[in-house]
């Protein structure tokens, strides 16, 4: 066998191989056997016809094609042991140039991997913001648990006011006539806690236990059901009861029982505890923006063209992936469709620009990676192997057999590179102070 390979416009390739000489006598032998056996020859049994008969109804240009289709998958093989940079996207399609007795001339289409014009990739910056936490923000946190922690008490008198809870029977009506999905009964509804259209709140407070009255709203133009975005309409509503919250008493005695973890069991160490809490999530949210303004960065300096069938993958991923979670929560994709105002095409039109970045991003690094001469070791691949374990609840051999090497490496490589440009810009930061 003989192979070249060239590039063609737009991420497509031909990859061009020869087979020849014994290889390909053998392989036309076995296809004349498979031919032979479906000739239908007057007098004899399938397969039992003399040689020169069958020779003489056989039709070689059959013989030839049914070689190719035997062959062809060895003859890829070949071709890419010859060129092992090569990296197809999809399945390839496959044209035979020319056929003979002598040899087969096939031509296989490739659309593969682009190649990515790295800029000064370097000099793009990765800082994160520097974090602070300040008693407002704590108190708040300590206030939110107190209002977890709330006892509620039917008032026997008075009216709803802001922070009671308001228990009420409503049905919504437009133009007259009830909407689905409008109607509930003995709701506890918090005032002030934005959980309704915008307005119903407000027109609850003072209104008495068993007063009944029209509140006039209107919902949001960005409101998931089409058919009320936007839309005038009222609700007739019924106050059943009327509760307010009692807050406990900030002790170390309450603090012991929120049982948060061994360490916390004073006021202060709750104070700590949330200060720490609050700190470690405003650090990693730096941490995702300034990684996400270097990914913008690499994507500004570096030119990919990303091919449209690696578009279309990432999509289908993106898309299966909203899918298991969103069913995980109990709702049913027809619904969900209902409530944004789409249908599966239009969803996946939605993702599509996300899943275009995703892939940007990836080609970006693997490039930067191979420019950097970043290459996992055994030992990298084994300790992701061992975090993922953990992470999973799953025994290490099996999340072998579930994620082959091969892919790993690549996820390990990316982040290799990633990590290399934070910590090659946090050097140059220390060594200018």
């Amino acid at each position: 066998m003989k192979a070249t390979y060239e590039k063609k416009e737009n991420n497509f390739a031909e990859l061009r191989v020869t087979v020849d000489g014994d290889q390909w006598k053998e392989a036309q032998k076995k296809a004349f056997r498979k031919v032979a056996q479906q000739v239908h020859i007057k007098g004899f049994r399938p397969g039992h016809a003399p040689a020169d008969l069958v020779k003489k109804a056989v039709n070689q240009r059959e013989v030839w094609y049914e070689a190719v289709d035997a062959i062809a998958q060895e003859a890829l093989n070949y071709g890419f042991e010859q060129f092992p940079e090569v990296k197809i996207i999809d399945r390839p399609s496959l044209d035979v140039e020319a056929i003979s007795d002598e040899e087969a001339k096939l031509v296989y289409r490739l659309e593969v991997y682009p190649e990515v014009t790295l800029g000064d990739y370097k000099a793009v910056e990765y800082k994160e913001d520097k974090v602070s936490v300040k008693k407002d923000e704590v108190d708040r946190q300590i206030k939110s648990i107190l209002q977890e922690q709330a006892e509620e008490i039917l008032k026997e008198e008075g009216v709803v006011d802001k922070g009671n809870i308001a228990v009420i029977d409503f049905e919504g009506f437009k133009d007259g006539v009830a909407f689905e999905g409008g109607k509930g009964t003995e709701y506890p509804l918090e005032i002030g806690s934005g959980s309704f259209i915008p307005g119903f709140e407000d027109q609850l407070i003072g209104m008495t236990t068993d007063e009944e009255k029209d509140i006039n709203v209107t919902f949001p133009e960005d409101y998931g059901v089409k058919e009320l975005a936007g839309q005038p309409v009222v609700f007739h509503v019924k106050v059943d009861g009327i509760k307010e919250k009692k807050l406990p008493e900030l002790t170390d005695e309450f603090v012991t029982e929120l049982k948060l973890n061994d360490d916390v069991k004073t006021v202060d160490d709750l104070t700590k505890y949330i200060k720490d809490g609050l700190k470690n999530q405003k650090k990693n949210e730096a941490e995702e923006k300034a990684t996400n303004t270097l990914l913008d960065g690499l994507c500004d300096v570096c030119q990919v063209t990303v091919p449209e069938a690696m578009i279309e993958r990432e999509v289908e991923d993106t898309f299966n992936t909203y899918v298991n979670r969103i069913q995980q929560q109990g709702m049913q994709m027809d619904m969900y469709y209902k409530i944004m105002g789409t249908d599966e095409k239009g969803f996946k039109v939605q993702l599509r620009p996300e899943a275009e970045k995703k892939v940007r991003i990836r080609l970006i690094l693997e490039a930067i990676a191979d420019d950097l001469a970043i290459n996992p070791t055994e030992q990298d691949l084994e300790e992701e192997y061992k975090a993922m374990s953990e992470q999973y609840g799953m025994e290490v051999e099996k999340i072998k057999e579930l994620v082959p090497a091969n892919y790993l490496k690549d996820d390990v490589k990316m982040r290799q590179a990633l990590d290399t440009l934070k910590k090659g810009f946090e050097k140059k930061e220390e060594a200018a102070e």
